[in-house]
């Protein structure tokens, strides 16, 4: 994989994967235990600066080139460390924080962009709800218009980040009738009348990334907290999760990584019959397998990368990237549990929550089936 990285891209990768390891990987079994917003870690990883890689330096960003691939490794090394902290990040630091950079206001960008980018507020990006998921057309949270701005009615499921944030861009209707044409983008301060978290949801993968119900009665929000133009919301917002579907390829490539790396050491570790299970040739064949599996999905994730920063066309490629990438890495992971056998369904080793935590890409931003409907559309059926 050396040959798809500049020197700049190598160096970015040595120092965040000396971060990971000296302080994410350590206490990743901690994190996954307590379920907990890790605020520490989450400050300090923003005091480094890498929130800002998708971002120019004027607000406080990286001002990189090849962005995308950069935040592509970004998310795969956090997810080799821990995908519950990667997946916070990963949402933070690209749709939830990038809509208020592309739509919103110079107020609103220093206001909330900024202090994010430092690590010293969090972001969520609220889409889904009870009854709209992969059918986004069935959003029901509305959005009428004031004297002043908007009121916001609704309900919204699934929102990482949710319980923790500060600020959410939340997906409403301003015209029903319009379907997913009639819908906006508004930053939704959480501390605003009528928003509250109605229920933290007990999921079994990234605990500590939360996932919360929120609700939002009367919520009144200015014009200025709408994202864009009226009625171009879920435009916006689709162009935004489509880049994100490869930053998603990169979370499942990470813990794919994690789960080859512990059965390797576990393979040569293990004795049965007298010497290490990795000299048996049925051990070897599944290491080799998930081997094979892990770098095509990473070589094809990397040429999405490039592609997007290229701003080539990318709806099919993201969308094959996170097939490949999400179902591969879970089936590395399974096969990872395979051979640690009855230790693998232990909680003490790492490898039952490799696996818990591989399923997490495969539903998260759309879910494979989804993205095969979404290619097959592309191919004109």
């Amino acid at each position: 994989m050396e040959f798809m990285f500049d020197d700049e891209q190598r160096e970015f990768r040595d120092h965040l994967a000396r971060w990971v390891d000296d302080r994410l990987v350590p206490v990743a079994q901690e994190l996954d235990e307590k379920g907990e917003f890790p605020r520490e870690l989450f400050e300090e990883l923003g005091g480094l600066g890498y929130f800002g890689v998708l971002y120019p330096e004027a607000y406080g960003g990286s001002g990189l080139d090849n962005r995308n691939a950069h935040y592509t490794i970004l998310c795969e090394e956090l997810a080799r460390g821990s995908m519950g902290f990667a997946a916070i990040v990963c949402m933070h630091a690209s749709t939830a924080t990038n809509t208020v950079y592309q739509w919103g206001s110079e107020a609103l960008r220093q206001k909330y962009l900024v202090p994010a980018l430092r690590g010293e507020m969090v972001a969520g990006f609220a889409l889904s709800e009870p009854d709209a998921g992969s059918d986004a057309a069935a959003i029901r949270t509305r959005a009428e218009r004031t004297n002043t701005g908007y009121r916001l009615n609704g309900t919204k499921m699934f929102t990482s980040n949710g319980v923790v944030a500060d600020f959410i861009t939340v997906v409403a209707t301003t015209d029903p009738e319009k379907g997913l044409k009639g819908m906006s983008l508004f930053l939704v301060d959480t501390g605003t009348k009528g928003f509250s978290v109605g229920r933290k949801l007990d999921k079994f993968t990234t605990h500590c990334c939360d996932s919360a119900e929120l609700v939002l009665e009367d919520v009144e929000v200015s014009e200025e907290c709408r994202l864009g133009d009226e009625d171009s919301g879920f435009l916006n917002a689709y162009l935004s999760l489509t880049i994100d579907r490869i930053f998603t390829a990169a979370l499942a490539l990470g813990t794919a990584q994690a789960a080859f790396d512990a059965s390797v050491a576990y393979a040569k570790e293990r004795q049965q019959f007298g010497k290490p299970i990795g000299k048996f040739q049925a051990v070897q064949f599944k290491l080799v397998d998930m081997l094979a599996t892990l770098e095509q999905a990473r070589i094809y994730t990397y040429y999405a990368a490039a592609l997007a920063d290229r701003e080539a066309p990318i709806t099919v490629e993201a969308a094959l990237a996170k097939i490949v990438a999400a179902d591969g890495a879970n089936q590395v992971c399974q096969k990872a549990l395979n051979i640690f056998g009855g230790y693998g369904l232990m909680n003490e080793f790492p490898v039952q929550r490799f696996l818990r935590d591989s399923y997490f890409p495969m539903i998260g931003g759309g879910t494979s089936d989804i993205m095969r409907m979404l290619i097959a559309r592309q191919l004109g059926f």
